[in-house]
């Protein structure tokens, strides 16, 4: 009985686990057109959040069972997650000059991360744990892909397209978005929120994706069953084609960043051998292109596609504004290092009654909303996780090595965007990651 019950348990975990990573990313999508029909939008924005909490107690509870509170690394992130939450329950609890509900929103995106690794965590503790991954590594690079075509025709739809559909800037969700507000220099953001985050969210697949077709026994490593070679080539096509069409500076350095990880990680040796080799060609052909582009730098694709900041616009230049965003923050995060309380500050702030800053920065804006302590914490949590994929990744653990270097990608991409903000990165990284962790900390233990 008691066998069965752990069976049960294990196949409703992973189908949870299964369905939020097809939904996450077709959220956005979901709550405007399906509100349009129904009404209450804010339920349906609330209801994902809603139901991953009210699972919170019961996935504890499960924890407990299964004696995961005797493992060092995972007893050490719970507590590090519950003092953060904890940190954001007193703020709501304490601050009276808060807006209660902007303040309880905020707190909910601020702490679901840990709850999906929670979940995660779960997954990879069941008897089919490593089967579970597969299937969900699976269904990341398809509902990418299928996310990823909607972008690329996206770009050469009618920009009002998706006004059909219930988007608004009423409804808190542009319909489309365009390099300095130019109808000639569109930005794709496909079902989710924004370019940038679009952008963010699609270097996971890619990685996955670019790794297995590069690899032959890397595609029947990581899925349920080997993709075609050239279901792999159209699928990561779609995937890089729409990166590229959301014009996301941010997105192609970090994804740069992370394929340059995964090869050292790779390759070892045999990359720094190859940079000696050809250090003094691969320098040459980046002062030409540094050359051309200086040339270049004026016209009128440069600036806009490449700098965003075209003089002729009307609009700041969006580089300097960032500088601005950051300094104001900073000064204010200076007078009051405890925190202003959560939703002072990110995505939350903007429609927050009592006002706050957007510091396009996601560790700003923690240090802004719960202090340095709150930013401590997260960074702790954040260099844990970080060492222990590391030392997973060099132990030839493939499915570690691509959530290593992606993490690698998002953890500059945080200074630039409010990155975990958003549920479908969120989701898609700290689940997986959770999975992955939990299934080497079970070989571990056995």
């Amino acid at each position: 009985m008691q066998k069965l019950k752990e069976h049960v348990s294990d196949r409703l975990l992973f189908y949870l686990a299964l369905v939020l990573v097809v939904y996450m990313p077709l959220h956005v999508f979901i709550v405007q057109s399906a509100s349009l029909l129904t009404g209450g939008i804010e339920i349906w924005k609330a209801a994902k959040d809603v139901l991953v909490f009210l699972l919170l107690p019961a996935l504890v509870w499960l924890a407990y069972r299964r004696g995961l509170f005797t493992n060092r690394l995972f007893r050490t992130l719970f507590i590090l997650a519950a003092l953060y939450g904890l940190l954001h329950g007193l703020f709501l609890v304490l601050d009276k000059n808060d807006d209660t509900g902007s303040a309880l929103v905020a707190s909910v995106y601020n702490t679901r991360l840990f709850v999906y690794m929670l979940l995660g965590w779960l997954v990879g503790t069941a008897k089919n744990g490593e089967k579970y991954l597969r299937v969900l590594l699976t269904a990341a690079v398809i509902i990418a892909s299928i996310v990823a075509l909607f972008g690329v025709l996206q770009y050469f739809l009618p920009h009002d397209l998706l006004t059909h559909v219930g988007y608004s800037l009423e409804r808190g969700v542009k319909p489309i978005f365009f390099i300095d507000d130019k109808p000639d220099l569109p930005r794709v953001m496909s079902t989710l929120k924004d370019p940038n985050s679009f952008g963010a969210y699609l270097i996971l697949p890619i990685l996955l994706t670019g790794y297995a077709f590069v690899k032959k026994q890397v595609n029947k490593k990581l899925f349920t069953r080997p993709f075609r070679r050239g279901t792999l080539g159209v699928m990561l096509a779609l995937q890089t084609a729409a990166l590229f069409l959301t014009f996301s500076r941010g997105a192609v350095l970090g994804l740069a960043l992370s394929i340059v990880t995964i090869l050292s990680i790779a390759t070892g040796q045999r990359t720094l051998r190859i940079l000696k080799k050809y250090g003094v060609f691969l320098v040459g052909i980046f002062v030409i292109f540094g050359f051309l582009g200086f040339l270049a730098k004026d016209t009128y694709l440069v600036q806009n596609v490449i700098f965003h900041a075209d003089e002729s616009t009307v609009l700041e230049d969006p580089n300097e504004l960032r500088v601005s965003l950051t300094q104001k923050a900073t000064e204010e995060i200076l007078e009051e290092p405890v925190g202003h309380g959560p939703g002072t500050a990110g995505l939350v702030a903007i429609s927050n009654p009592k006002g706050g800053v957007l510091t396009e920065n996601y560790y700003l804006q923690i240090a802004y909303e719960v202090g340095w302590g709150g930013l401590a914490l997260l960074i702790t949590i954040l260099s844990i996780v970080t060492v222990r994929l590391f030392k997973l990744s060099k132990k030839g653990d493939l499915y570690a090595r691509v959530l290593f270097a992606s993490l690698v990608a998002y953890l500059f991409y945080s200074l630039l965007i409010h990155l975990w903000s958003n549920e479908a990165i969120a989701l898609q990284w700290w689940l997986l990651t959770g999975i992955i962790i939990s299934i080497a900390e079970e070989k571990k233990g056995s």
